[in-house]
């Protein structure tokens, strides 16, 4: 469980750094930033249910 936690938040890492190349650019995608930020938000909603499992709050 630790390690798909740990993959989660190093993909989640990976977005990050994918949106603020993106923002960076003369000339920005804002398709491309809304399609990161919605896959990056489904990754952080991942991680949470994940900690909450590991924190015995939801039944596995």
């Amino acid at each position: 469980m630790w390690n798909h936690l740990n993959a989660l938040w190093s993909r989640h890492s990976i977005l990050e750094a994918k949106i603020q190349q993106e923002q960076t650019r003369p000339m920005p995608d804002s398709l491309r930033i809304q399609a990161l930020k919605k896959l990056r938000l489904r990754i952080r909603e991942r991680i949470e249910g994940v900690e909450a499992r590991l924190k015995g709050k939801v039944p596995a």
